[in-house]
């Protein structure tokens, strides 16, 4: 499937090993070339996962220049621990794409209450940033 990419953003998706089929990617890194706007509408529910707990204090900003996706794993009633991936997620993919930690939002959607594989995710960030790009 083609994706069609806005000018100034770079993309790319891979499989890093969080799903079973190696056909289907499961990281994708969505970048800015500059500093974007980004806004949230989160869930209101008193239970949320650990990406959308963090979102929420990076957002409304004008900053931001990197989402990190994942998808198999949502990083949800995961505590502390939780936090920390989803922070740290963030700062991988900023650094990965020349961007300040504190420029970069996380989105994760998929099995819940399983910690996240990190190294696996370091991986697939790595090889996304690799991939970058407008087509």
């Amino acid at each position: 499937m083609a994706v069609r990419v806005p000018k100034g953003y770079l993309v790319a998706g891979v499989h890093c090993g969080l799903k079973r089929d190696l056909r289907k990617p499961d990281l994708t890194l969505i970048v800015s070339e500059v500093p974007a706007t980004a806004a949230g509408v989160y869930t209101q529910n008193i239970v949320c996962a650990a990406p959308v707990q963090f979102d929420r204090q990076r957002t409304p900003s004008d900053r931001i220049r990197v989402v990190v996706i994942n998808s198999g794993n949502a990083n949800a009633c995961t505590g502390e621990r939780g936090l920390r991936d989803a922070e740290e997620m963030a700062r991988l993919a900023a650094r990965a794409v020349g961007a300040e930690d504190d420029q970069a939002l996380v989105l994760s959607s998929g099995v819940i209450g399983v910690y996240l594989p990190m190294e696996k995710i370091a991986h697939g960030i790595e090889l996304a940033a690799a991939r970058l790009g407008n087509d």
